[in-house]
């Protein structure tokens, strides 16, 4: 009925609204199916959510458990431990204790020879001391007759050199005056030379001067009389013998013209002379003054040579004194450090006795032989540092022994300390473990 109803429903209605209808009734199917999907999805998810919570509870269990068995397996093999640890630690810990009164003993020991070996290094030390305070006094006597020997040296070299100095400047001063006398001997020696080469020259213009006036008079009266005897024969005389004369006559006056212009050459002449010889003066009086600045500067010389020898001297007597003044300081410095010295050593002396009474006599120095003795080489060492050879043997041996018994007893007290740490940590577990073992037990 319901389909016939709805085929009818269908077959009334029309086209458009039979599309719209069927459209309407697959959106609804699509729409069902789709909230299907959803909670088929839902179901799935808290499924899976449920599954998980289960399988970690169950881990959380199984490992609970697991863990269980473990820490009964751990303690059971930490009481087994425990157990043994301690039956073994009462007799570790006598061992460790008779080991370290074995070592405080060769402490001990050791200590009382290194007292024993530091009183004999004291008695070899004062005898090295005694020995070098001897020597020391005999340097100090050296010292003074050399420091003496020295003065007195010193002092006649003093002497010996202002007496050399002393003649020398005697010497220099007898040089001086007599090149003085000498230079003045050349200058009045040069002034006289010039002087008489002047007059000389002097004298030899007027007479050259005289004997050309004397020369030119008488041939001008020559001339003349010559020239008054022409006329009157001209006067006289008329016709071809005028020319003729007339002829000699021109021939006369050349003649006495070329006299008369071989004047002027003998003039230049002497004036050439004159300037030569003014040259010459000239000359000799430049290297007169050019002797006497060497002369001057000589003397200057000689006298900034006496200066410095004088300074030189001087300075020469002020460094003897200075090292004269330092000799005595050095010697004083010395002076008192050797005494110091002294008192050092008789002040060492004192508390070396002081010492050796205070000590009991218990202590006694006795020879100290080593395990394994060596050959040592001796021939090198000077004499009186030969026989402390034994004595740092036995020392370094010594100290070898004190070093590795100090190690020996780190070492120990180290392997104390762990056992006593590993006990407390023992303790403290067994302790933690009865408290917990209540709590985590499950009957099995």
């Amino acid at each position: 009925m319901p389909k016939k109803g709805k085929g009818d429903k269908l077959a009334r209605m029309s086209d458009e609204e039979r599309a719209r209808y069927l459209q309407h009734r697959a959106e609804l199917e699509m729409e069902a199916k789709r909230r299907k999907q959803q909670l088929i999805a839902a179901f799935t998810k808290n499924k899976l959510r449920r599954e998980e919570a289960f399988s970690r509870l169950n881990t959380a269990k199984i490992n609970e458990q697991w863990r269980f068995i473990l820490r009964r397996i751990k303690c059971k093999e930490l009481h087994e431990d425990v157990e043994c640890l301690w039956r073994n630690f009462d007799r570790i810990l006598k061992t460790k204790d008779l080991v370290i009164q074995r070592l405080y003993d060769e402490l001990k020991m050791a200590d009382m020879d290194h007292r024993r070996l530091q009183e004999a290094h004291i008695q070899t030390i004062d005898l090295i001391i005694g020995r070098y305070k001897q020597r020391c006094e005999h340097l100090h006597e050296f010292f003074a007759r050399e420091r003496d020997r020295v003065v007195s040296k010193d002092v006649n070299e003093l002497n010996k050199i202002q007496e050399s100095l002393e003649q020398r400047c005697s010497q220099l001063q007898s040089i001086i005056f007599g090149q003085e006398k000498e230079i003045e001997n050349r200058l009045t020696q040069t002034k006289i030379r010039n002087a008489v080469n002047i007059y000389g020259i002097v004298y030899l213009k007027e007479d050259s001067l005289s004997r050309l006036t004397q020369y030119t008079s008488n041939e001008i009266e020559k001339l003349w009389r010559q020239l008054t005897e022409t006329i009157t024969e001209y006067e006289n005389i008329t016709g071809e013998d005028i020319r003729k004369q007339y002829e000699y006559l021109k021939e006369q006056d050349d003649i006495y013209r070329a006299d008369a212009a071989q004047y002027p050459r003998l003039h230049a002449y002497l004036q050439g002379t004159i300037k030569s010889l003014k040259q010459d003066t000239h000359a000799l009086s430049r290297k007169r003054q050019q002797r006497i600045t060497e002369l001057g500067d000589q003397v200057v010389r000689m006298r900034k040579r006496i200066e410095s020898l004088r300074q030189d001297f001087s300075v020469s007597q002020m460094l003897d004194a200075t090292q004269l003044k330092k000799l005595t300081i050095v010697s004083t410095s010395v002076l008192k450090d050797l005494r110091r010295m002294s008192e050092k050593g008789s002040a060492l002396l004192s508390l070396l006795k002081m010492c050796s009474n205070l000590e009991p006599s218990s202590l006694i120095v006795q020879k100290y032989t080593l395990h394994e003795p060596q050959e040592t080489l001796t021939d090198c060492i000077s004499e009186p540092f030969n026989k402390l050879e034994n004595f740092w043997e036995q020392f370094n041996y010594i100290k070898a022994e004190n070093v590795f018994m100090r190690k020996e007893c780190d070492k120990l007290s180290f392997e104390n300390k762990q056992l006593r740490n590993t006990l407390r940590m023992y303790l403290l577990t067994v302790s933690r473990t009865s408290t917990i073992r209540p709590l985590m037990s499950v009957p099995v």
